[in-house]
Parts: structure tokens; sequence; C-alpha cells
């Protein structure tokens, strides 16, 4: 009966025990489940950066407990896993020119010139997972890719005079080898280092005309890319201008017996520029010719037939000055002799390699010694259009042949006697879509900053149109879009995670639709500095010992882990300026100062913990 008594009271126990209550003193805690995923970010390469040959893509993966492992993805397709790490980043050598064998060919894994996803999965011991957003890399082995380029400076449609300086921005995937500059058509000079300036002296050539500019930039491997042309007008003083022009009737020829309707065409030049043309025969004003071809049409069947007649001509330029010309006689005979001489055919607008849009006029100058019957247009090889009637112009829709494509333009002149003569074919270029992204750069902060509080983002974009806006993102999360210049965003970092990367990206969209993408950076948000590294800084401009005068840019280069708070700029120990954002310039006025003179620059840099380091100063000289 006890036997049975223990048994029951163990049973009782072992139930007591099972049910959740501690049959020792310490009680039982159960753990509870790590549910928590890891996080992970592709931080190498950058998203939109192109790439080529062997790439080291690297992953930063961090958990609550630890990173077992992550995996790689190329375009969704597991390639590598990675179970090793060192401070949180995971790694992968990503071979951009691997091949395969297809058919008993080699073929690339991977497309040239296309854009491939990159994207990775962390997983926990616990086997929960988290897979990064994708980034896009375009493989770029072979560079087949023109430079992007355009003038900075004149605008189209300037005045300009005396020596103006020509300037070309120009940027490429690997280096630029020269830029090409031509007036007119004309080659004017090489330039193959930055900046790319060319110092055009408009002295040289006539004043008070318009002329066409475009450039050629070639890069490194021989892709070429045209700049479209502008139009500039030269403008050195007309007022002053007291030399009259010079010319000479071209054609019809002195002596030469005429018939039907005859072509006058008067060559004028002018140191200046031209205002018009006034033509009289037999002494009888007939027009005035304001432009330029000078040419007027004469009907010689009004006139007394087998008898000589006097063309004479005055130019006058926009002085007001007037030249007249030596006059010529000509006999009119409206009874030739049977024709067998062609026309004289040419094509003077638009110029050949002139990059044209939308409606542009084609116009034709055509001469003959019995007359222009008609002018037939060409365009590629086709039949465009007939022209009867002088002066010979026609409209031409470009919007109907292929955008972004050389064209040809030709014309054939028929005389009255059905003689034909082929003017010179041109070549045109065709752009009427703008097909050029923007681009731009994060000027602020710079890659690898550790920044704190409420910091600046500064953005810089460009386009040949015009920038529309600029789109902000952190991390991948859009933040704000940027519509006027300058794009600036104030972050605050203290709403972020600290102690980590944080990336800034941008897009930028111009006027016409094309997107551009920056090139992102990645900064590290540190709220909690224990700041105990003074500040470091250079005078940059000018150098100890130089000459200066006039206006001299005062610049100081400053540096510090956890950013700069105030620059302060002294002169012969007076505190001139201080500067609490970058750059940090003094715009130092020299023309008041006593000329050889030596003046001590120097400047002190504090940072945003309050060290101040002073910088070496310089001693330069003024002479104006």
């Amino acid at each position: 009966m006890d036997r049975n008594k223990n048994i029951f009271v163990f049973h009782a126990l072992l139930i007591f025990c099972l049910i959740g209550f501690s049959c020792t003193e310490d009680p039982i805690t159960i753990p509870e489940p790590d549910t928590s995923p890891p996080q992970a970010i592709v931080l190498f390469p950058i998203d939109g950066e192109p790439i080529s040959g062997e790439i080291i893509v690297q992953v930063r993966a961090v958990d609550n407990d630890r990173v077992d492992s992550v995996q790689f993805l190329i375009n969704q397709k597991r390639v590598y896993t990675d179970s090793t790490q060192t401070d949180d980043i995971f790694k992968f050598t990503w071979d951009t020119e691997a091949t395969t064998m297809v058919d008993g060919g080699l073929v690339k894994l991977y497309e040239e010139d296309q854009f491939h996803y990159i994207s990775a999965i962390a997983f926990d011991p616990i086997g929960n997972s988290y897979a990064s957003v994708p980034t896009r890399s375009k493989i770029d082995n072979i560079d087949n890719e023109p430079p992007n380029a355009f003038f900075l400076s004149p605008f189209a449609g300037q005045y300009v005079s005396d020596v103006v300086n020509i300037e070309v921005i120009a940027t490429d995937n690997d280096s630029i080898q020269y830029v090409s500059y031509f007036i007119n058509n004309v080659l004017q000079g090489y330039v193959q280092e930055t900046p790319y300036l060319f110092p055009w002296n408009t002295n040289l050539v006539e004043s008070g005309n318009y002329y066409s500019l475009h450039a050629n930039v070639k890069d490194i491997n021989n892709n070429t890319t045209t700049i479209a042309p502008i139009s500039v007008f030269v403008d050195n003083g007309i007022e002053n201008d007291v030399t009259p022009p010079t010319g000479s009737i071209v054609s019809p020829p002195a002596g030469l017996t005429v018939s039907g309707d005859v072509q006058i065409i008067i060559s004028a030049n002018d140191d200046r520029a031209m205002k018009e043309v006034a033509l009289s025969i037999d002494g009888i004003y007939i027009t005035t010719i304001e432009q330029a071809p000078f040419f007027h049409i004469w009907d010689t069947t009004i006139e007394q037939e087998d008898a000589e007649h006097t063309i004479s001509v005055v130019l006058i330029d926009l002085a007001g000055n007037e030249a007249p010309l030596n006059p010529i006689s000509v006999v009119v005979d409206n009874t030739p002799p049977l024709d067998e001489e062609p026309p004289i055919v040419m094509i003077t607008d638009p110029v050949a390699g002139q990059t044209l849009s939308g409606m542009v006029n084609i116009e034709v100058i055509a001469s003959d010694d019995t007359g222009i019957d008609h002018i037939e247009y060409f365009i590629d090889g086709l039949s465009y259009s007939i022209d009867t009637i002088p002066p010979y112009v026609q409209e031409w829709n470009t919007e109907t042949v292929e955008d972004d494509a050389e064209h040809i333009i030709a014309a054939v002149g028929y005389d009255i006697q059905g003689n034909a003569t082929l003017a010179t074919p041109i070549a045109v270029y065709i752009d009427n879509y703008d097909n050029i992204i923007p681009t731009g750069q994060i000027q602020n902060p710079v890659p690898g900053q550790t920044v704190n509080g409420t910091i600046v983002i500064e953005i810089t974009a460009y386009d040949n149109v015009g920038v529309d806006n600029v789109e902000l993102s952190i991390d991948g999360i859009p933040r704000d879009t940027l519509y006027d210049h300058p794009y600036v965003y104030n972050w605050d970092t203290n709403t972020e995670t600290d102690d980590q990367d944080h990336v800034i990206s941008a897009l930028v969209s111009d006027t016409t639709g094309n997107i551009g993408f920056i090139t992102p950076i990645s900064v590290i948000v540190d709220n909690d500095i224990n700041d105990i590294t003074p500040p470091t800084g250079i005078i940059s401009n000018p150098i100890s010992g130089q000459t200066v005068n006039g206006l001299v840019d005062f610049t100081v280069l400053a540096q510090d882990d956890n950013g700069i708070a105030e620059v302060l700029f002294y002169i012969d120990g007076v505190s001139v300026l201080n500067d609490e954002s970058f750059p940090y310039v003094f715009s130092w006025d020299t023309t008041s100062l006593e000329n050889d003179s030596e003046h001590s620059l120097s400047a002190s840099v504090t940072d945003n913990a309050g060290h101040t380091t002073i910088i070496q100063p310089v001693l330069v000289t003024v002479i104006n």
C-alpha cells in the first residue's frame, strides 16, 4: 500500500513539473524565437555606373545576431554564395567578360552596352532572409560611346567682337583626344587639353555678319561627337566705319550679248557690314537689293533691241558709306543663236555639314545666257519639287526624313533650251528631337564623408536644352523633387540610422523628358561625435612668392572628418572674411594697394567640434 502511495506521489510531481512549474529553485526561461531578418545593401558598383573587366561586387549585410551567408544574383540568377565577411562586407568577383560554349562557339554571358541588375539575399543562422534593392550596372568593355559635349560660350545669337574665347565643355567615359573648331565649316584649329578654349579673333572676319560655329569632339578611341552649330553676330564697331564697301558686277560680263531674263549678280563686301545695293540701267533707277546674295532678274524683252545698255551699281554699307562700281555695257539681242551652254547652278543655303531641324529653306542661285526655265530639287536622290520662279527657294520639312542621320540635297537647273547642270550636292545632318540625356554630379557631401546634424546636399545638373527637375533619393527612397537652381536639399541626418552607410542618389530630367542618372555617393551618418582631430587646410591660391594684381581669388582648401564650421581669412594680420560655407574663397581687390608692396595672407580653420588650426601663411607681391 505504501509502495502504491509513493508511485502516486511521483506521478503527481511529474505532472506538476510538465505543466510548467519548476521542480528546482531556479525558474525555467523559454527563449523568444528570432524573427528579425538581416539587412543588406549593394555598396559597389554604384547604381548606374559603367563597369568593365573583373570587378569585386561588395554587399554590406548586418543582423541582430549575425549574417550566415549572402547570395549574389546577376539578372535575378544566383551566381555565388559568400559565407565569409570582413567588417560586415561580403564580396564576389564578377568577370563581366565571361563566356560560355553555345553550339560549339564562345558566347558572352553578359551582353555588351546593356544594363545588368545586381542584387543580394542575406541569410541569418535561423534562416530569416532579406533581398536587397537591385542596382544597375552597364557593361562597357568596348568603348563605343561618343563624348558628351556642348558650347559653354558664346551662346547662340550673341554679339561678339575683338578676341572671343569659344569654350567647349566635353566629357567622356574614357578620355578626350581633342576638340576641333570650325567657323562657317572651315577648320580653325585643335585643342587637346582642358579647358577646351579656342581664341577667335573676330577682327579678321567681316563685321556685321552672322557666323556659324560648330565643333567636333573626338575621344581616345576615335568616337566622335559633332556639336550642333550656333550662329553669332560679329560687331566690331560699325558706328566708327569710314571705309566704303568694295565689289564688282559679277554677271553678266561686259560686252556680252544677252536676251530674255538675265540675272544680274553683284559681289559686295565691306570691312563691317553691307546694307544695300542700288541698281540702275541706262541711268534709270531700277531697284534696291537689301540682302545677299545681291542679284536682280532683268527682263531684256522690254529694252531696245540690238542696242547697248549700261548697267550701273552703287554699294551702300551699314554706316552709309557709298561706292559706285564701274558700269558695264551689254548688247540686248532676243533672237540669239541656238544655246548649247548649260546654266550655272549653286546651292547657297544650307551649307554642307550643317545640322538642321524643323522647316528649312533650300536656296539655289542659277544663271544662264538665255535664261533659266526651272530648278528641280532632290532629297536623297529622289525628286522633291520643281521651282520655276526666282528667287529659287524651296521649303523643306525635315521631320519627313529619318532623324539623327545625314541626308543629301541636290539641285538641277534647266535653261530655256533644255540644257541642264547639277549643282554640287551637299550633305546635311537632321536632328529634330532631343535625345541627349542630362548629366549632373553630387557636389556636397563628398563620398565617404562622415556627416551629422542637418547638412546641405548640393547637386549640379546640365542639359543641352534645359533641366526640368532633379529627384533626390536617400537609400533608394525619394525625398524631394528640386525644380530650381541651385539644386539643394537640407538633410536632417538625425532621422537616419546612426553609424551606418547611407546612399545619396539623384535623377535629372530635362525639359524634353530625357532622364539621366547621377552617380550616387555613400556617406556615414554619425550624430554621436567624439571629435578629437583638428581640421587641416592650405592656402591653394595664390602661392607664396607669387606676383598678383587686380582681383585675386584668395582660396583656402579645408578638410575635417566631421565638418568645417568656419574659415577666417587674414591679410597682413587683419581679418577680412568669416566664411562658413564651401568653397572658401575671398575676392581680394589689390587695385588700391601700393605698387610693388608685399602682403602676408593667412587663415584659420575651425571644425564643428571647436578645434582650430592656423594655416601656413603665404607672402605675395602686388604689382598693378
